[in-house]
């Protein structure tokens, strides 16, 4: 009997445990109006701040709120063509480009949000 009890402790403590892990969330965005202007300074420069860990002047390109527009019209983004482009590539990871971030693709929205900046011609807004 004291062992059977053990056992169901230990099950217990076991399923409590597991029970504590969850998903986060991934954070949406509103959906992308066509006809509404992205700006890179409230719409785009923001989605850098879990870039900078690493792409802060070590790894290119660097993604500090000062260097990051140049930096990435310095061969990253083709304007009014995302689809070439290789910061949009990345985000997808596709031809060849690696997946950034590489811990896991970005929710939809954000990836749409650089797409629209990207093809209404990469402003520095």
């Amino acid at each position: 009997m004291k062992k059977l009890f053990q056992i169901l402790i230990l099950i217990s403590m076991s399923l409590f445990l597991s029970s504590c892990y969850y998903d986060a969330f991934p954070e949406e965005l509103d959906p992308i109006d066509p006809d509404e202007e992205v700006s890179y300074k409230i719409d785009i420069m923001p989605l850098w701040g879990q870039c900078v860990g690493c792409h802060n002047g070590n790894e290119p390109p660097d993604f500090r709120d000062e260097f990051s527009y140049d930096e990435l019209l310095n061969g990253y983004v083709i304007p009014k063509n995302s689809e070439s482009s290789i910061l949009y590539q990345s985000l997808l990871g596709t031809n060849g480009v690696p997946l950034m971030p590489p811990s896991s693709k970005w929710p939809e929205s954000k990836i749409s949000l650089v797409k629209a900046w990207i093809d209404q011609g990469a402003k520095d807004n």
